[in-house]
């Protein structure tokens, strides 16, 4: 099943029919006055060849720094004949705490290349928060998980789901990415409390249930496109051509319960270190889930709707 695709999407309909209802969509005008010639990989090695960036295996693992330059010569632009390229530049910006080669002054340079996102809300958002509830922009603010995406023909990232209850946006200025989406009802078939299938080598020993597990998307993105990765889902995406895009994570105020639930049953969860970077000056970096959530609570007490989620 393919996803919908949409244009002329108002803020509203974003947030009912899709965000808050948790259902895929594809922006197709989303990017339609972004200057996509400066995220090409020749505009892109030579404004900032030289500078180091974050190379990832197909789950998230860091595999090492090296030059964007290396990285594009490395892995742009090959006749592969069957090789298909296995590193991925996921270059982030800033999202805790230390020095790294994050890549926050590469999208100062490129703010007036992009803008945010007509359809995606500004305010009021819950991650990244703000005291004063004013409008915060992806272009202008740093956002979880943040950054420029960039992967040779054939780079995977395997199957997973976004960190505390957050939604992925995905804009795609290069090439197509293919994916695979499993809905959250799917979560018993597909993970096992530690690890994510491979849903192309399935290991059915520890996914004994993996061959009932049914996938509610599949589909590619093509460039000018955007596409909504709602919490809890899970999906698998592989580049089909070499292939650059930005992302970024978000969680909107209505989804709070979510976040809460979250907390609740994940208090050692490693990725609240980058929820913590988010809310930074509200909260201990020692700070416990509960104490995250009870920030949260009292932030948000004023009286609003919320979907239980």
């Amino acid at each position: 099943m393919k996803v919908e695709r949409v244009s002329n999407l108002s803020q509203e309909d974003f947030m009912e029919k899709y965000l808050l209802s948790r259902v895929p969509v594809i922006i197709t005008d989303g990017m339609k006055d972004w200057d996509m010639s400066r995220f090409q990989p020749e505009s892109l090695e030579k404004e900032f060849g030289y500078f180091e960036v974050q190379v990832y295996d197909d789950l998230f693992d860091l595999q090492n720094v090296d030059t964007l330059k290396n990285y594009l010569a490395k892995n742009f632009k090959k006749d592969k004949d069957g090789e298909l390229s296995k590193e991925y530049t996921r270059w982030y910006t800033k999202l805790k705490e230390v020095d790294f080669y994050w890549s926050d002054d590469v999208f100062v340079q490129l703010e007036n290349a992009w803008s945010h996102p007509y359809f995606l809300p500004t305010d009021p958002l819950a991650v990244p928060f703000r005291r004063d509830m004013s409008p915060v922009k992806i272009t202008e603010s740093r956002f979880p998980y943040k950054g420029l995406f960039l992967s040779g023909q054939g780079a995977r990232t395997r199957l997973h789901k976004d960190p505390f209850n957050s939604n992925a946006v995905l804009c795609q200025f290069q090439g197509q990415k293919g994916f695979v989406l499993y809905a959250p009802d799917q979560e018993d078939y597909v993970f096992n409390g530690k690890e994510f299938v491979n849903i192309l080598d399935p290991d059915l020993e520890k996914f004994p249930d993996f061959p009932k597990a049914k996938a509610s998307y599949e589909d590619t993105l093509s460039p000018g496109e955007v596409i909504l990765f709602p919490a809890n889902w899970f999906h698998d995406v592989t580049s089909k051509s070499d292939s650059i895009s930005v992302t970024c994570n978000f969680v909107h105020k209505e989804e709070l319960p979510g976040l809460y639930r979250h907390l609740d049953n994940n208090p050692e969860d490693d990725q609240l270190e980058i929820l913590k970077f988010f809310i930074r000056d509200h909260v201990k970096p020692t700070a416990t889930a509960q104490e995250i959530k009870t920030f949260c609570e009292n932030a948000f007490n004023e009286e609003f709707d919320v979907i239980d989620i």
